[in-house]
């Protein structure tokens, strides 16, 4: 009896995620039948308003000054890496006015950055780690393009700086737990330079102290994942099916379902930010969704001087050990946590990296990539009503099985 009940759950799991996949086909080929309907005779703004709706982060053609604000390119993109299969990543406007989100992909990130340094010397393992990244703007969009262009640099410094120096640890420590150790100290240095880059303290306008940026990074490697968060954005690995958080939003759930970002239970409130928010004298107001000051929806992020130091800009690390059954990594700003659960990204991309969304919806899902996936979970949050700049970094650990077996059976039918 019970085997056939989980049969039942799992068809009907199956069915609800074929229902999901449908909706996001139709609206992504609607969309292309509508560009292609306008053809030539489209104005330009409606050519800009359709670039900038879903543009390919990672794409190195040359952009107007306007379109390198709608997706800002990644300051290093290399297709070698030795710690993931692929990786892709897509950045969209949204419905908002202006692009505040930024995207950096640099994999790998320490030989790249090594060589940019001038530096002669690489030390070993260097080229195994990749560096991926999600940065939400808010008050504009400097701060956000800052850490894109500083934080993976940094971050390379504060890691070298660590590898080389001996580890003075206490005893009984294993290897293994020293270099989790000075990766969590490496991530909380490089984001406090950050932040202190950013800081304006040389007679500039006050308003650019108004203007800060949640910062989500994560360093893939060959045996483990480092995932540093300061915001609301988040990071979910995909094992075996299972979603698993590799970050908690610093923002509360209102009483109500207005925040999506807890409707599914894995985002729980953080009553232990608001106790050190109070802490520093500072006080959380529900103003349409609880806020510093009435103002600041998150408690971390670099930058926003004027609401220091109740707003830090300490990351939290978190190390998680590579096994054998991690599929594939999502980082995304909250466009697309406040419309999309864990559970159900993590859905939608193993069937577009598994070939099966391409296989059943072919016109409207092109392939099985990781910029693919990217694209799909995209389409979803605009689909759903996502009213924030959408930006999601997709990053392939391992091909899935299905996968093999769906590009033989498109082979075959040919």
């Amino acid at each position: 009896m019970s085997s056939e009940t989980s049969k039942r759950d799992h068809a009907l799991e199956l069915l609800a995620a074929d229902r999901k996949l449908m909706t996001v086909a139709r609206s992504a080929r609607r969309r292309r039948l509508e560009l292609r309907r306008l053809g030539r005779t489209a104005s330009a703004a409606a050519e800009d308003e359709g670039a900038k709706r879903v543009r390919p982060a990672l794409d190195n053609s040359s952009d107007s000054s306007d379109s390198a604000k709608v997706a800002p390119k990644p300051p290093l993109v290399a297709s070698r890496c030795s710690a993931c299969v692929s990786h892709g990543a897509v950045s969209v406007i949204g419905r908002r006015r202006e692009m505040e989100d930024a995207v950096a992909v640099a994999a790998p990130f320490l030989a790249e950055t090594a060589a940019v340094e001038g530096s002669g010397d690489v030390e070993y393992g260097a080229g195994e780690e990749g560096f991926f990244a999600v940065y939400d703007g808010h008050g504009g969009s400097r701060v956000a393009e800052a850490c894109r262009l500083r934080m993976h640099l940094v971050l390379a410094e504060e890691v070298r700086l660590r590898r080389l120096q001996p580890w003075g640890g206490g005893q009984g420590r294993t290897e293994d737990g020293e270099d989790g150790a000075r990766w969590k100290e490496a991530m909380t240095a490089c984001f406090a330079r950050v932040d202190g880059e950013v800081g304006v303290d040389d007679g500039t306008d006050a308003g650019e102290q108004t203007v800060g940026s949640t910062a989500l990074v994560a360093v893939v490697g060959l045996r483990r994942i480092v995932v540093a968060n300061c915001g609301d954005s988040r990071a979910v690995l995909s094992r075996g099916g299972i979603p698993v958080p590799l970050s908690s939003d610093h923002k509360w759930c209102v009483g109500t379902l207005t925040s999506f970002s807890c409707f599914d239970g894995t985002q729980p409130d953080r009553p232990d930010e608001m106790e050190r928010v109070e802490a520093a004298g500072g006080k959380v107001i529900n103003w349409n969704g609880y806020r510093i000051l009435g103002v600041l929806a998150t408690s971390r992020s670099i930058g926003d001087y004027y609401l220091k130091p109740y707003v830090i800009a300490e990351p939290e690390v978190t190390v998680m050990d590579r096994t054998d059954k991690d599929e594939f990594l999502i980082l995304a700003s909250d466009g697309l946590w406040d419309v999309v659960s864990n559970d159900v990204a993590c859905k939608i991309a193993r069937n577009c990296l598994s070939g099966r969304a391409a296989s059943k919806y072919p016109e409207s899902v092109p392939g099985s990539t990781a910029a693919d996936a990217a694209a799909l979970l995209v389409e979803l949050a605009i689909a759903r009503g996502s009213k924030d700049n959408i930006s999601v970094v997709v990053v392939e650990l391992r091909r899935l099985k299905s996968r093999a077996a769906a590009v033989i059976k498109e082979n075959r039918t040919r």
